[in-house]
């Protein structure tokens, strides 16, 4: 296993904080504290979105890989649950009041919020792939 990838083959929420925690050390690592807060909140969303939805909270394969490429970070977090392309999940009301809006669906808005770039492939031989990108200044 190289350094900046893990791979859990039956991840389950409870392995939410060891995913994040991956991520957050290797980033310490290479001087990115101060992009750390956000990063962490996309990652936490995303694998929290893998394994409720793409494996129904049964656990299930999940890579997530840390890649600096010239000024940006590159978070990709792979799995082979169902497909889901979150690009197509339309932006939520924020607008409504607290008490007027249901509960959740704002996982994909913070990672497209907390990341700069959020995209997602599938092909049926590797699964999902959502790659992430933060621009390092």
């Amino acid at each position: 296993m190289k350094n900046n990838v893990l791979q859990i083959d039956n991840a389950k929420l409870e392995d939410i904080p060891r995913l994040v925690g991956f991520v957050t050390g290797w980033m310490e690592q290479q001087g990115l504290n101060r992009y750390i807060f956000a990063v962490e909140t996309a990652v936490d969303e995303a694998c929290t979105n893998v394994i409720k939805h793409g494996y129904l909270n049964k656990g299930g394969y999940i890579e997530i890989s840390c890649d600096l490429h010239k000024d940006e970070l590159v978070i990709t977090v792979r799995d082979r649950g169902q497909k889901f392309d979150p690009s197509r999940v339309p932006a939520p009301d924020i607008d409504t009041d607290l008490e007027e809006r249901k509960i959740g669906g704002l996982g994909i808005y913070m990672m497209r919020k907390m990341m700069d770039e959020v995209q997602y492939t599938f092909h049926a031989a590797t699964g999902n792939t959502l790659t992430m990108s933060k621009k390092i200044l």
